[in-house]
């Protein structure tokens, strides 16, 4: 008899997500996004103290141009220009803990701009995941 390959324990992630990054692992992640020839991004928040901080980082991480403007309508807008800007089947973006200083509010309103993004990659037939250190929201 043939042992089955092992499951592919990302096999069942929807295509458009948003979702806490619990109980996947960063590097876990990333190795199957680049298996799968997603592209990973991996948010680098370590000088975010503030919502306009961690706004700025994600630019810089997905590449945005230079006139983008650092708010949450500015994120929606380059976001869903993704599709249309690269030749890449699926992108895989990780948030890590977002700075204390973001309450829960403006932390939900963040995040539901990748949720609405979630739908403009859908209608591209791009695939669009976001991962987020749940830091008190169920994502």
């Amino acid at each position: 008899m043939t042992a089955k390959p092992p499951r592919d324990p990302f096999a069942d992630l929807p295509a458009h997500c948003v979702r806490p990054l619990e109980p996947y692992a960063a590097a876990d992640l990333e190795r199957w996004a680049r298996a799968t020839g997603q592209r990973y991004v991996h948010v680098d928040l370590a000088g975010a103290r503030d919502r306009k901080g961690v706004l700025r980082a994600i630019g810089r991480a997905l590449q945005f141009p230079s006139y983008y403007g650092a708010n949450l309508d500015a994120l929606y807008d380059c976001l869903t220009d993704l599709p249309e800007r690269d030749d890449i089947r699926a992108w895989l973006i990780v948030l890590p803990p977002l700075p204390a200083a973001m309450d829960v509010e403006q932390r939900d309103a963040l995040l539901d701009v990748f949720r609405d993004a979630t739908e403009a990659f859908a209608d591209a037939g791009i695939g669009l995941r976001v991962f987020h250190a749940a830091d008190g929201g169920d994502g």
